[in-house]
């Protein structure tokens, strides 16, 4: 990596925040959960590659662990949580829960992230320990806090499986681990402090817009306060990891300069990246699913003890998205050269699964060869396709940055043609347009156009 130019910080905030913005709020709207959550994930790694003008090696390999990181925090559920916001008693509650887990998904997601900048210098043994690491330490979480319920941040009428706690001791123990097994952890400690600061802040007052929300008459123009909640979420986040990024790009050059600990990226043959992303995306949507969620539901609410460790919790564990997540940086390290493939197809093939679900709400998911699995493969197939050509070309970073910002604007707009209802005559002026039906699409495409130039006019130099 060659530092031949320096953006100012206000590139470093405002860039990512933008960034993150769109991907928190597109990951909200045409995916949700831990795979929904790997979209701003990989649009926020492949932003601030750019800004620190990474390799393209280095990058498409950030671009795994960021998506990876980010999703991490999908894990958490969180819907009741913001349910408490709507009553005056549980207010504050609600506040402190969303506060507590925008912290952890913050923290966890920069940690991950973090190993992916500095992956280059790390032992495939290390990497593979600090995942394995993580697995147990969310175990231990899980059984130790969330399932005896000991601090419940949803509603204990009606409970519903909680993981705050599972990633919090998972984080905990990779910030141990990797204290005393990598040369970057001034890095990681720094993205991590600010992951946890942007994290909390972004939900925690983010969930102010839901309070708001709920004391405003029904007749207001305005009525999406989720939605405002996810931008806010996704721009302050954004914001601390650009600002983190921004203090650490020194370190981060110093990690880059001199020759990598082994080579980790070749661009090979097209039809073994094919094979390796379709794999993955059969085993990782389908295969493991298929076996493993009917165990995990049917122990959903289950309150064993700790030392009662039993198969559900193994079900549990192997069907959580860090142990997808874990084989997903397997196929990194064994098949380098479909490392682009992982971050970008991988992560919009989730958003074309959720679109054909609500398309075909009754068809079984588990039947292979049918309309479904079709546009699902044909819609994903098209993204492979265009990643495979944007890597054997200049311009690496910026195209895949663009490649998948558009690629979901557009799922996103087809959710909205082919789902969303026509304002007909409750929207009479220019402001009910804006501020009605469409406002998610208008702050989406504003946001699109706005790092889609950045990314065309400060970027357009790059060598990658």
């Amino acid at each position: 990596m060659i530092m031949t130019k320096q953006f100012p910080i206000w590139m470093y905030i405002l860039f990512p925040s933008i960034t993150m913005l769109l991907g928190w709020g597109l990951r909200g709207y045409i995916g949700g959960g831990p795979f929904g959550a790997m979209i701003p994930g990989a649009m926020i790694a492949l932003s601030l590659a750019m800004l620190l003008k990474l390799s393209a090696e280095a990058t498409s390999v950030l671009v795994v662990f960021g998506a990876v990181g980010i999703g991490l925090g999908g894990e958490m559920t969180y819907g009741q949580t913001l349910g408490f916001l709507r009553n005056p008693d549980t207010m504050w509650w609600g506040i402190l829960a969303t506060t507590v887990k925008g912290s952890i998904w913050g923290l966890l997601g920069a940690i991950v992230l973090c190993i992916g900048l500095i992956y280059h210098r790390l032992p495939k043994r290390t990497v593979i320990i600090a995942f394995l690491l993580l697995l147990t330490g969310m175990l231990i979480g899980f059984k130790l806090i969330n399932q005896p319920m000991i601090i419940y941040f949803s509603d204990p009428a009606k409970p519903r499986p909680e993981s705050w706690g599972a990633l919090l001791v998972g984080a905990i123990a990779l910030l141990i681990f990797l204290k005393y097994k990598t040369a970057g952890y001034k890095i990681i400690t720094r993205f991590a402090l600010l992951g946890l600061i942007g994290g909390g802040l972004g939900f925690g007052l983010g969930g102010l817009w839901m309070v708001l929300g709920f004391n405003l008459p029904k007749e207001v123009i305005f009525q999406n306060w989720w939605k405002a909640m996810e931008f806010s979420f996704g721009f302050l986040l954004g914001g601390a990891l650009g600002i983190a990024a921004w203090l650490s790009r020194k370190d981060i050059e110093s990690q880059h300069v001199g020759p990598y600990s082994e080579p980790f990226f070749v661009s090979g043959s097209v039809w073994k990246e094919f094979a390796v992303t379709l794999f993955l995306a059969l085993l990782i949507f389908w295969v493991m699913p298929s076996y493993l969620d009917s165990i995990v539901v049917a122990d959903s609410i289950n309150q064993g003890s700790f030392v009662m460790i039993n198969f559900a919790d193994l079900a549990k564990i192997l069907s959580n998205f860090a142990f997808y997540g874990f084989i997903m940086v397997l196929a990194v390290m064994r098949f380098p050269s479909a490392t682009w493939q992982i971050g970008i197809t991988i992560t919009f093939c989730y958003a074309a699964i959720d679109l054909m679900e609500d398309v075909f709400p009754d068809v079984s998911t588990d039947t292979p060869f049918t309309l479904y699995f079709s546009l699902i493969f044909l819609m994903t197939l098209t993204v492979g396709v265009l990643t495979a050509w944007f890597q054997r070309n200049v311009n690496i970073i910026r195209n895949m940055f663009l490649l998948l910002v558009w690629s979901c604007m557009v799922v996103a707009f087809l959710r909205l043609g082919l789902f969303e209802k026509s304002a007909g005559d409750s929207i009479q002026s220019l402001c009910g347009f804006i501020c009605g039906k469409y406002f998610v699409h208008i702050v989406f495409t504003l946001s699109a156009l706005y790092i889609t130039w950045i990314s065309i006019t400060k970027f357009r130099l790059s060598n990658n």
